[in-house]
């Protein structure tokens, strides 16, 4: 009977101890990030806000990455010197590097094992918005709509949107945009899936969001 509880014990001091070893090689896997910077991450995208853990070319299993400023920053790279504005990025495939940015951002990441995608049900491009980077994986647009605009019937695959004004917007089809519902907040990221949709801004100041979104066969 003495043995049994020894080896009771002994097993719970296994599992427990490889228990905070998974733990621990968890952490590791998400590459030491401070936890109030880690912003997202799923299958597609990982982000962090403030920092930056792949700033090294050909990082395991991370393809391109977007430096999105939040206020002034400076740094460089292997392309050279960078000074970004608010609301301004920088795009780094996955064989160039940069150096750690200081000041406020976000850094995204483009796992390069990420799922097939998926599409909306049907394919209306978007008007009013700007495209300032676009290659075979994904593109890049500033969202913009002006305070109490509409979008109209328009689509999106799937994507990571940087909120950059806070407004409150909604889908005047079916929504009457009851106050303190379609809030956007700003400085915060979304990863949204498919849709099509209508936009109105219902606020006195325009909409301003940076877009990543994957490209699909239309």
């Amino acid at each position: 009977m003495k043995y049994l509880v020894i080896l009771f014990f002994s097993l719970i001091s296994i599992q427990f101890v490889n228990a905070n070893n998974s733990i621990t090689i968890s952490l590791n896997n998400k590459l030491n990030i401070a936890k109030d910077s880690f912003e997202f991450t799923n299958q597609y995208v990982q982000v962090v806000r403030d920092s930056a853990v792949c700033t090294s070319a050909n990082t395991n299993n991370i393809g391109s990455r977007i430096i999105v400023a939040l206020d002034n920053i400076k740094f460089k790279s292997s392309k050279g010197f960078h000074k970004l504005k608010r609301g301004q990025l920088a795009v780094f495939l996955e064989n160039e590097s940069y150096d750690l940015p200081k000041g406020k951002y976000f850094e995204v990441a483009i796992k390069k094992d990420h799922p097939p995608l998926t599409k909306p049900e049907q394919w209306v491009e978007p008007k009013k918005n700007t495209i300032v980077y676009e290659d075979a994986e994904f593109r890049i647009f500033e969202e913009r709509l002006e305070a109490g605009d509409t979008r109209e019937l328009h689509s999106h695959a799937q994507r990571l949107v940087v909120r950059l004004n806070q407004v409150q917007l909604t889908d005047p089809r079916y929504a009457l945009g009851k106050p303190g519902t379609g809030i956007q907040v700003a400085n915060t990221v979304k990863f949204a899936e498919p849709v099509v949709h209508v936009v109105k801004n219902l606020s006195n100041i325009p909409l301003f969001n940076i877009v990543i979104e994957f490209k699909i066969s239309q």
